[in-house]
């Protein structure tokens, strides 16, 4: 074969590969959707497709009646290609025009809405938001579907111009087909779509909106932009989610709102934020290219109907008996520390615990950020503040824990609750606990000898001697058990004395889990605390026994009825110190049934 037949050959195959290049073009555009109605459809099935190529989702959770009119979803499902969960949210997606809309409504609501909403519920807040857009709709006459299409300016020329005059003179042909009925409906769908996204910017958290509001999580966490947002599931553990900060900007401003809303100041000078969202949950915020690369945020969730010890029981995070041993020893004014690492249940164990203290005992309860939450009307809720001034150094404006527990100690109160002990302010707490004051307080210690180490080690620096004042140290674990993370109380220690000879603490124990193979938890059967009750109300072994089941029987009773409102649990634990009779009655009577 000469080189001529090889050229024409090579032209020919070439001239094949055009015209069948331009048959596929030629269905591409036959197929090309021509009305609005076509083209969602057609970008729904590309969508679709999308989604199946990154492998096969299996939805394991489904929740609707998030934000505006229960529009929003959360699915929770299982990535079978990375065998892994997978957190989803899905919201209404705006378009151009739609956005605009929004941008519109958004600018006109600002300029209008002048009113103090501090004192508002949410649910009065939702009333006027909406009641004032519908208002602005109104006055300014804004179209959600079918509005007019502005003409284009004589000097844009080309193809592009023609394309997009057929487009619009299609969606003119488009509306004239519908019905009345049909365009309200649209009109009502595109209205409740922007108006979703004006309540969830204006009222909700943005994009973390449905996660703020999905009771299941326990942590947000934000490592940037570009970034999935990760989520702690209560049922789940860690997942990644959908959510995503597309642009550094948005991030940042995002992170400054969070700041604000928790009514602090987040800047370059200032570029990490400490501080407490309105529903309880606690803020750690971070701004981009000062301490970290991006702008960074964590939202620790608390619940506004805080854990009771109903709870606890019903989590197998203490055993009857225990709630039972706390109620006593609470109740006749014995100091406790609760012990543990970081998300291990320490701040929850504290507040769910106190729910035991008499109702007439006057409280001060100090803390950084608020997260204790008591039904005690005798309670004063005390937190640190930060000074205004540019010093590192603590000036007079600056309010720390140590001011605070000095001051709590002039108010007599009966009992004194610290957030977290951290410094010199364990100090004044031992000797609050020395001089009578009932004493609850947390602390980051593993177990007893790491405690004893950070007590006794700067920045705390506590004599030995001073320890004996504390009456039970608990230790709380966050521990795995068949793949999933739970919290058990995994050890009840008390401080017996101070050995004068070898100058070591002498404690006993005695309650303590037993192990992950064999989840319960074991009585030793002596105690300190329980034997010093038993003295003082001259009781024998065998009624000290029986007041013991006494308090199981009315802890079981309320278990059964479903009793885990915090007011309605310390509504019972005081009726019980007062009419123990009627109550206990009462309880055996419901219990036999």
């Amino acid at each position: 074969m000469g080189l001529l037949e090889l050229a024409q050959k090579q032209k020919q195959k070439l001239e094949e590969e055009k015209d069948t290049s331009i048959e596929i073009k030629e269905e591409k555009i036959s197929k090309e959707p021509k009305g609005l109605l076509e083209k969602a459809k057609a970008k729904k099935q590309t969508k679709t497709i999308l989604k199946g190529t990154e492998g096969k989702k299996e939805i394991i959770e489904e929740k609707t009646g998030f934000g505006y009119k229960g529009i929003g979803i959360r699915k929770i499902c299982y990535d079978d290609a990375k065998k892994e969960y997978f957190y989803e949210t899905i919201e209404p997606q705006l378009n151009e025009e739609e956005k605009e809309i929004k941008k519109e409504l958004s600018h006109l609501f600002k300029m209008l809405a002048d009113v103090n909403v501090s004192d508002m519920t949410k649910k009065e807040k939702e009333k006027f938001l909406e009641k004032t857009l519908e208002q602005i709709v109104i006055d300014n006459n804004i179209k959600f579907f079918g509005r007019k299409i502005k003409k284009e300016e004589q000097t844009k020329k080309g193809l592009k111009s023609i394309f997009s005059k057929n487009e619009k003179s299609n969606e003119k042909e488009e509306l004239k087909k519908l019905t009345k009925e049909e365009i309200e409906k649209k009109e009502k769908e595109i209205k409740d779509r922007v108006f979703y996204h004006l309540f969830r910017d204006f009222l909700g958290y943005g994009k973390i909106d449905i996660i703020m509001e999905d009771e299941g999580i326990e942590d947000i966490s934000c490592d940037g932009h570009n970034v999935p947002i990760f989520i702690y599931h209560k049922k789940y553990d860690e997942i990644s989610s959908n959510i995503i900060f597309d642009k550094e900007e948005e991030l940042n401003s995002f992170v400054v709102r969070l700041a604000q809303i928790c009514g602090k100041q987040i800047s370059v000078y200032s570029p990490i934020v400490d501080g407490k969202l309105p529903d309880g949950s606690r803020l750690q915020t971070t701004l981009a290219r000062t301490v970290t690369r991006g702008s960074t945020f964590t939202i620790r969730k608390f619940k506004e109907n805080p854990l009771t010890p109903i709870d606890l029981i019903n989590f197998q995070s203490i055993s009857l008996e225990m709630a039972a041993y706390f109620w006593m020893a609470i109740e006749k004014g014995a100091s406790i520390l609760f012990c543990g690492g970081t998300a291990s249940g320490k701040t929850t164990a504290l507040n769910a615990l106190s729910l035991f203290i008499p109702g007439s005992h006057k409280i001060v309860s100090i803390e950084d950020t608020r997260e204790v939450n008591l039904p005690h009307e005798n309670w004063i809720a005390g937190t640190t503040r930060q000074g205004f001034s540019a010093s590192d150094e603590k000036t007079g404006k600056d309010i720390d824990m140590f001011d605070l527990i000095r001051a709590a100690l002039r108010q007599r109160p009966k009992v004194v609750m610290v957030g977290e002990v951290r410094g010199n302010e364990a100090y004044s707490l031992f000797q609050a606990m020395a001089t009578g004051h009932t004493s609850y307080a947390t602390v980051h210690a593993s177990d007893i000898h790491t405690l004893i180490q950070r007590l006794e080690n700067p920045p705390i620096s506590l004599p030995r001697a001073l320890l004996t004042s504390l009456d039970i140290i608990v230790f709380q674990n966050a521990v795995d058990i068949k793949g999933k993370t739970v919290r058990r109380m995994t050890s009840v220690t008390e401080i017996v004395k101070l050995d004068p000879d070898t100058n070591q603490l002498i404690f006993m124990e005695p309650y303590k889990w037993v192990s992950k193979t064999d989840d319960r938890f074991e009585s030793s059967g002596s105690s300190k605390i329980l034997n010093n009750i038993r003295l003082q109300n001259d009781w024998s072994d065998l009624e000290l026994c029986e007041e013991l089941e006494k308090r199981i029987l009315i802890l079981r009773w309320m278990v059964e009825k479903g009793v885990n409102d915090y007011r309605e649990v310390g509504r019972i634990v005081n009726l019980y110190s007062k009419y123990p009779d009627d109550i206990l009655k009462k309880a055996a009577e419901e219990t036999k049934k």
